[in-house]
């Protein structure tokens, strides 16, 4: 019993070297199945590259509008600085103004009692 054993284990270790070698036939098999299985793949990979590009478009299309918003918006704000700036540099200038003009009306009356004062 043990020699029928050995024998048929000796028999399994030299037969599955044999067994477990591919041929020219099995690798074309393999290629082909390999193939097969690469084309659903590769249109797939086709479809998220047409998706990469419009993803792309639509990005650039929102940059565009994003730095449109931002030029208008540096538009604005120069208006508004210069809407109220202006104003306000006016009425300082009216107000230095006024100083003076009270200034000399306070002279003149003055100057006007001393004449009066003293004919």
């Amino acid at each position: 019993m043990k020699t029928i054993l050995l024998f048929s284990i000796l028999l399994c270790v030299i037969v599955m070297p044999a067994i477990g070698a591919l041929d020219d036939a099995d690798l074309d098999k393999i290629r082909l199945i390999v193939k097969e299985e690469i084309k659903p793949l590769q249109a797939d990979i086709d479809g998220l590259k047409t998706d990469v590009a419009r993803l792309d478009g639509r990005l650039t299309g929102v940059e565009k509008q994003v730095t449109h918003a931002t030029n208008v918006t540096y538009g604005l704000i120069a208006l508004i600085v210069v809407a109220i700036g202006i104003p306000a540099w006016r009425g300082k200038r009216d107000r230095d103004q006024e100083r003076k003009i009270e200034t000399l009306t306070q002279e003149i009356e003055t100057l006007k009692q001393q004449q009066i004062v003293r004919p």
